[in-house]
């Protein structure tokens, strides 16, 4: 009984990359598999049997020679330059540069090593035209055989972007089978140059293969040949697994090869290997590391906030003077030290910019701070504030998020933020009124309105401008969350005392504050001041309304009814709030049951909770 036919397709070949398509063919028994007909097969294509002239020339007659077999289609079709009218060579229909192919007069003085030389010469320079005409000479005129030396020129021409290809490849070694021409280490090494240009990882793992088997060695072209052909494939982690081996073997790693490996991990944001690599090369004495690879791995680095890279190149390439980076390069930088709390170099890349003729602007400063936040440094960053304001540059409350969210989380370091202003006034710094703002504002969050207040009756010896509208509404809020409506009034004559002009916030925190309130009336001083925010123009938040309504109707005020036409008439559904203060009207509620909530709560909940009562 035969055995089964074991088919060796393009699947085969990926789970098992290291399987001889050469050692199958010399096996009788894997033969029939190897050339099955499948269209995902490894099948080398066949040149059409051909003669070969006593002389030595593959093709009988040398008028119509042609190195490659006509019946291999190609990507692209070139032409010898032809003369027109005019008496000089026009070029080639797709834009190519005219190239003269040598003269057969003077090869003729030549001697034979001298042509070959020739040959080596112009296929290192990719030059296809003219590699093709002097091996029609070499074969056609001084009679030579096609031996090694004629197929490493092919494949090295083939080793450009515009000609060859692995199935060229696999052509040419038919071709040399076929012609009883053994491959060289010479001929292997120019394969793998066509690779590493049109990559084929079948083809390069044959190839790697036959020169372990034939014990030649892999030079360190050779190396790179392969690494560049496993970058252009993709094959990234066995490239640097290449990389790696060649650095163990102590074999010489030339810099553009460390240059093309950093720009595709840099593609790829593996930012980790790109820093391993950049210090390996540094380690090593590197000198030649070119002022555009590190502008690309700072560029690339920061706009992906990858701190330990980004630091690396910053201290390699700038701090020695050594880059002159943009200023968006710098302002990358800058947020990737802020994000990571990196203050050291944040205060390296801030002076940078200093330095320059453009002025340092708000953002600047605010990736400053935050690097000093994010490396708990509250004390240094409040300083910064007080620089902002003497250099012209005036914080703003946003300019104070990163502290407000810092001390949110850190209330023991309120107190601690407040002898730093202190001791910096004393010290004669003008201190801006956000600095104090985002204190009361922290105070405020904790509850702890006392503190808020403290904070308030020293503003005046802080900061001579005064408090603003801002800073009223961090204690009308206060006032509010604690139902000290009589504070809120106190604070509301004041700032009418100090010509501060109110915003919509101001009046909805007053309103939560008379409806929060301990009064029985407290709802007719948050109706009036309603009334006064509407007819300036503005209107409070939906729930804030809804907390004014329900308690309109558990005191049984009418105007609970213009209020919900005003609700109504500014497109807020009102029908389950309606439907709600109709059930309740007469039946009566608690007096206690429709106190406000603050803006942290819901109009919707409380309307079920009611309800439920």
């Amino acid at each position: 009984m035969p055995p089964a036919q074991q088919t060796v397709d393009g699947l085969w070949f990926h789970l098992c990359p290291s399987f001889s398509y050469t050692r199958c063919l010399r096996s009788s028994k894997l033969r029939a598999a190897v050339l099955s007909p499948r269209p995902q097969c490894l099948n080398i294509s066949r040149l059409l049997p051909q003669q070969v002239s006593k002389t030595g020339c593959l093709f009988p007659d040398p008028n119509t020679f042609s190195w490659r077999s006509p019946h291999v289609r190609r990507s692209h079709s070139y032409a010898f330059p032809t003369k027109n009218d005019s008496g000089t060579h026009s070029g080639p229909s797709r834009g190519r540069e005219a190239i003269k192919p040598p003269d057969k007069s003077a090869l003729g003085r030549l001697q034979t090593a001298h042509v070959y030389e020739e040959l080596r010469r112009v296929a290192r320079l990719g030059d296809f035209l003219r590699v093709d005409a002097i091996i029609a000479y070499l074969l056609n005129d001084r009679h030579e055989p096609p031996d090694a030396r004629l197929y490493v020129a092919q494949l090295l021409a083939c080793a450009n972007e515009e000609h060859g290809s692995p199935e060229e490849v696999r052509r040419l070694f038919q071709e040399m089978e076929e012609n009883n021409v053994s491959p060289t280490a010479a001929v292997l090494h120019a394969a793998l140059k066509v690779l590493a240009v049109h990559p084929d990882y079948i083809l390069r793992n044959e190839l790697l293969e036959e020169l372990q088997q034939r014990w030649f060695p892999l030079t360190d072209e050779g190396w790179h040949d392969v690494i560049v052909g496993l970058l252009r494939d993709r094959q990234i982690e066995i490239a640097l697994d290449k990389l790696d081996q060649m650095r163990r073997e102590k074999k010489r790693i030339q810099s553009w090869l460390y240059d093309i490996v950093v720009y595709v991990l840099c593609e790829a944001e593996e930012f980790d290997e790109v820093f391993r690599i950049m210090r390996n090369r540094i380690y090593d004495m590197e000198l030649s590391i070119s002022p555009a690879l590190w502008s690309h791995v700072l560029d690339t680095a920061s706009r992906s906030l990858h701190h330990k890279t980004a630091a690396y190149a910053w201290s390699q390439s700038v701090e020695p003077g050594y880059l002159n980076p943009s200023s968006g390069i710098c302002v990358n930088v800058l947020n990737t030290a802020a994000r990571h709390g990196n203050f050291k170099l944040a205060t390296e890349v801030f002076r940078f910019l200093s330095s320059r003729s453009a002025p340092v602007q708000s953002h600047h400063y605010e990736a400053l701070i935050d690097s000093y936040i994010n490396a708990s440094d509250v004390n240094t960053a409040s300083s910064l504030l007080t620089v902002m304001a003497s250099s012209n540059v005036p914080p703003s409350d946003a300019t104070t998020r990163s502290i407000y969210t810092f001390l949110k989380t850190s209330p023991s370091l309120i107190p601690t933020a407040v002898s730093t202003l202190r001791r910096l006034r004393k010290e004669e710094r003008p201190i801006p009124l956000p600095a104090i703002n985002v204190i009361i504002e922290s105070f405020i969050h904790h509850s702890n309105l006392n503190s808020a207040i403290e904070t308030y009756k020293i503003l005046h010896t802080l900061c001579p401008s005064g408090p603003n509208t801002a800073t009223f509404n961090f204690l009308f809020k206060g006032c509010a969350e604690a139902g000290r409506k009589d504070l809120a009034l106190f604070y509301a004559s004041e700032m009418l005392f100090l010509k501060i002009r109110p915003d919509a916030q101001t009046y909805e925190w007053l309103v939560l504050a008379c409806l929060n309130g301990p009064g029985e009336e407290d709802h007719v001083d948050a109706c009036r001041y309603l009334e006064e925010m509407s007819r300036v123009g503005w209107w409070p938040a939906e729930k804030t309304v809804f907390a004014l309504a329900k308690r309109l109707c558990v005191k049984r005020d009418k105007r609970v009814w213009g209020l919900l036409e005003d609700m109504e008439r500014r497109g807020t559904d009102v029908d389950r709030l309606r439907a709600w203060v109709g059930e309740n009207w007469n039946e009566g509620v608690e007096a206690g049951s429709g106190r406000a909530r603050g803006l942290q709560g819901n109009g919707e909940e409380e309307e079920e909770e009611e309800e439920e009562e």
